[in-house]
């Protein structure tokens, strides 16, 4: 992981045109974070500009690689992925519609803070939604979805014992996000992507910043999976309900590592 540091619409013509030519400069230190992020990333000339570019800032806003109040110059977005300045501004008009960055008109645009009342908004209805589809499913799981829950945790299993904590939470992701399908509510998880976006950024401050916490997640899924096997129906609701709320413990000792702007009330 890079460590996280706490310093069917038409689509226009300019989303699709990248610009040529333009000469480049050394970085100054402003546009280090930037730099960054956008390091290695090329965009795919058969799908939309705006939506790329806005998946790169995100996901290097939920890991942490672009801090609370970074600042995003869309000239010199545009500047390091070679593309006109239209489908920047696109895409950090997406990202402030979904309160991830904040745009003041004639000074420019920075990356929000975590906010805690989104935050809890993600916690309640993340850990509400998986207790009860999960409590349902413990009890129609088939032994095929049981085997693959369990190569998920192996592989993940894997992971921490590499040290491959990228690896670790994309394979969390994808055991929620299977678990659901499991349950046939695949599009629940969807709806769930936008209100645990805070939820994220936290939960990957607790895994750069946190001895043990990918330990720690590991085991309760190797639980859960056990629970799951035995259904336990009980047992698995009170886990999953723990796995979840775990981060709201943690918050407090985040609070004081970062820069009192990393988070708002």
């Amino acid at each position: 992981m890079a460590e996280t540091s706490f310093k069917g619409t038409a689509i226009a013509t300019s989303d699709r045109v990248p610009v040529k030519g333009r000469k480049t400069a050394e970085p100054s230190p402003a546009e280090g974070p930037l730099v960054t992020a956008l390091a290695g990333f090329r965009l795919d000339p058969a799908r939309s500009y705006t939506a790329q570019v806005h998946d790169q800032l995100l996901q290097a806003i939920v890991r942490g690689t672009l801090p609370p109040r970074t600042a995003l110059s869309e000239a010199t977005i545009s500047k390091l992925i070679d593309v006109s300045r239209t489908p920047v501004r696109e895409a950090l008009a997406q990202l402030a519609d979904e309160q991830m960055v904040l745009i003041y008109r004639q000074v420019g645009t920075i990356v929000a803070p975590v906010r805690t009342q989104l935050l809890e908004e993600g916690r309640f209805v993340r850990s509400t939604l998986e207790c009860a589809s999960h409590v349902q499913l413990v009890q129609t799981i088939t032994p095929s979805q049981l085997e693959e829950f369990g190569q998920i945790v192996q592989r993940q299993r894997s992971a921490v014992s590499s040290g491959e904590i990228d690896r670790f939470s994309e394979l969390d992701e994808l055991m929620h996000r299977r678990l659901f399908e499991f349950a046939g509510r695949g599009h629940v998880w969807e709806m769930l992507e936008p209100i645990k976006r805070q939820f994220d950024r936290v939960r990957w401050l607790l895994l750069g910043h946190v001895a043990g916490h990918a330990e720690r997640a590991l085991q309760e899924h190797e639980q859960m999976l056990a629970q799951m096997a035995s259904r336990d129906v009980a047992g698995l609701g009170a886990s999953v309900s723990s796995h979840i709320n775990h981060i709201s413990g943690h918050l407090a000792a985040l609070r004081e590592q970062a820069p009192e702007s990393y988070f708002s009330d």
